[in-house]
């Protein structure tokens, strides 16, 4: 793995990945890693540097040459259009994040990449996941396709014409613990403030939850 000088594109893993890996003590059982839009690996560098085995799954070719130049030779990455399901994948893993993915997926895409990952989860699999929730400033703002999901007209935040699905905490964990056997969820919210095109936008706000898979 590269120092941290040399890594392309995000530096640090999401603070909330951090949380969730030392909070549900995955610093003390390495195991096997999925993440689900990994982009340039910044996420996946934290399970490898306490041994984990990583494998990571994303659409942009490019973002998947930077996580191989960050990561090494070690993890599997996958390039995979997930708005079609879930990528393939061979035997099970011991937790699975998902941090920066589901808001991308209509409905019936999200139940379908989650479903699909059933058969690769050990008993017990920690499951992290983070998307957008439906106080976010970009909700209403672009045309509405499914309920609470809209094609955005922000180019402010670098959006405009992509589809976001936005969550309520317990819509979000009801859709886990359906597709998934999500139990005893820990759920978090995540407000802040981001500078996007040069100009301040207020109120992005996240809902993270996290738990394991029955």
């Amino acid at each position: 793995m590269r120092e941290l000088r040399q890594i392309r594109g995000l530096k640090y893993p999401d603070e909330f990945v951090v949380r969730h890996f030392f909070k549900r003590g995955l610093s003390d059982r390495p195991g096997r890693v999925l993440e689900l839009g990994c982009g340039t690996g910044n996420n996946l560098s934290l399970y490898l540097t306490w041994g984990w085995d990583c494998v990571g799954a994303d659409y942009d070719q490019d973002a998947l040459k930077d996580a191989r130049f960050n990561l090494g030779s070690g993890p599997d990455l996958i390039q995979a259009d997930l708005s079609q399901g879930a990528p393939e994948i061979t035997g099970t893993f011991d937790a699975v994040i998902i941090p920066n993915l589901l808001c991308y997926l209509t409905s019936a895409q999200a139940d379908a990449a989650l479903i699909g990952l059933r058969a690769h989860l050990t008993p017990g699999c920690e499951l992290f996941v983070r998307t957008r929730a439906i106080d976010d400033y970009r909700y209403g703002r672009g045309v509405e396709e499914e309920p609470d999901g809209y094609r955005l007209a922000t180019p402010e935040t670098g959006e405009a014409g992509l589809f976001n699905l936005f969550y309520s905490p317990a819509g979000l964990v009801e859709r886990l613990t359906r597709t998934l056997s999500l139990e005893e969820p820990t759920v978090l919210t995540c407000r802040f403030d981001n500078v996007q095109a040069g100009r301040p936008v207020p109120n992005n706000s996240d809902v993270i939850v996290w738990g394991r898979c029955g």
